[in-house]
């Protein structure tokens, strides 16, 4: 690791090879930019990932606080406005031959504010500080660095969140492993990337990866694709499966959340099903089963409450059972939309179910479905009227009648932000028109 730290400062200790000099003298110069700027807080939103990688190490450097927006939509920026107080260049300041390069370094202290990816309401701040960020750049060397060695890191997602900051940024120049610049969208980009490649390892999301369905293509090319990480939700089955059927190890899923940081990880090689705690952290459950963290990856040695439900199996393995406030009340009962959701997902048919609670005008449960191959052709030759009877008739096995969704869209794919996330709007938009076969 070329990170280092003492007790109040972090040092990050480059070698003398040409890419990683001229990353620290580009840096050096936007330091010097800085230190002619009055502000603190700083709007961080840089599609690039070599220039936020630039300023984000000179605003740490400096002692600057970077708030990192998700997106820079208008609606986004005016809810954290109260938070900046300027923003940054579009381009790195030309740099001075005659200035010597200083080292990288600076407080543990510093801090840098991120925002939740609004999946149940509008987008939340929080606050990390230096410590709590090179703290899970550690946890993760320590977890997986032998496993991946030197290998280069490809994406398919944004670095202005937690899981894709620490993923594709701060973990790779920490520990000195090459940051490929071009992110990856379809599957062809990666067939095409993977024909060429060596060593590599590719940070996704579940929204992505459900997409990524030839994978059989990928054994053509000669890359040695080390490991696949997957955050930001719940890894549909399927794609554990899919994987090994492809000749690869499954995706390694990480639990955590942007107030948490990381908490765990699994594998789905065997099909296993709990996650492993990272060390470190230490794992309770209060009286609603709801999961207690105390971690390096928090602020001090507070204990923060989640919103999972969990069950502890021991020590160090847990499994998790689901959002509590995914449990809502239709006509007096109580159903769990996650439970739903993956009973709809046990027809061969559903690749992959939505449930979220409307309000038009009555509280209704609407249904969103992506079907396999097989289900297209039960659409394509019964209509969407005989698809929401076979639905029902099949969801009634589990839940009352009364509770069963009224509404149904089916969709290529389930729409989800630059996080890989879904958000509750996102749904809700599906179903803003009527649709007299999908609706009952």
């Amino acid at each position: 690791m070329w990170l280092k730290s003492d007790t109040t400062n972090w040092f990050l200790v480059l070698p003398q090879s040409a890419p990683w000099q001229e990353f620290q003298a580009d840096v050096d110069a936007a330091r010097h930019w800085l230190q002619s700027q009055a502000a603190q807080r700083w709007l961080l939103f840089e599609p690039d990932s070599y220039r936020c990688a630039v300023w984000l190490f000179a605003l740490l450097a400096e002692d600057r606080q970077a708030v990192m927006p998700q997106n820079q939509q208008q609606e986004t920026l005016r809810l954290v406005a109260e938070e900046i107080e300027a923003a940054l260049p579009a381009q790195i300041p030309e740099r001075s031959s005659e200035q010597d390069v200083r080292p990288l370094r600076g407080p543990l202290t510093t801090p840098l504010t991120l925002f939740t990816s609004g999946s149940s309401g509008t987008p939340q701040a929080i606050q990390k500080s230096a410590r709590q960020l090179f703290n899970e750049v550690q946890t993760l060397e320590a977890t997986f660095g032998e496993r991946v060695g030197d290998a280069a890191v490809v994406t398919t997602i944004s670095h202005q969140h937690i899981y894709g900051l620490l993923f594709t940024l701060l973990w790779p120049i920490c520990s000195g492993r090459c940051l490929v610049p071009q992110r990856i969208e379809y599957l062809e980009q990666w067939q095409l990337y993977h024909q060429q490649a060596d060593n590599y390892l590719l940070v996704s999301s579940p929204a992505h990866l459900d997409r990524f369905t030839e994978l059989e293509h990928l054994r053509e090319g000669s890359g040695d694709l080390r490991a696949v990480f997957s955050s930001g939700g719940p890894l549909a089955a399927a794609v554990p499966q899919r994987f090994r059927n492809a000749g690869f190890l499954a995706p390694i899923e990480v639990y955590g959340s942007t107030e948490t940081g990381g908490i765990g990880w699994r594998q789905r090689n065997q099909g296993e099903q709990a996650f492993q705690r990272f060390a470190g952290i230490k794992l309770t459950v209060d009286s609603d089963n709801l999961l207690q963290v105390q971690s390096p990856h928090l602020p001090g040695e507070q204990v923060y409450t989640t919103a999972d439900k969990v069950e502890l199996l021991d020590a160090n393995e847990f499994k998790v059972l689901g959002r509590a406030d995914r449990i809502v009340k239709i006509a007096e009962n109580r159903v769990s939309l996650a439970e739903l959701e993956h009973f709809c997902e046990t027809l061969p048919w559903v690749r992959q179910a939505k449930c979220v609670l409307l309000h038009q005008p009555r509280s209704a449960l609407g249904l969103v479905v992506v079907l396999t191959t097989y289900g297209q052709q039960l659409l394509a030759s019964e209509g969407r009227l005989s698809l929401r009877r076979r639905l029902r008739e099949h969801l009634q096995q589990r839940f009352d009648k009364v509770v069963l969704p009224r509404k149904f869209r089916y969709v290529e794919a389930i729409p989800c932000n630059s996080s890989g996330k879904t958000t509750y709007a996102m749904l809700q938009a599906l179903f803003n028109t009527t649709d007299a076969e999908g609706d009952v």
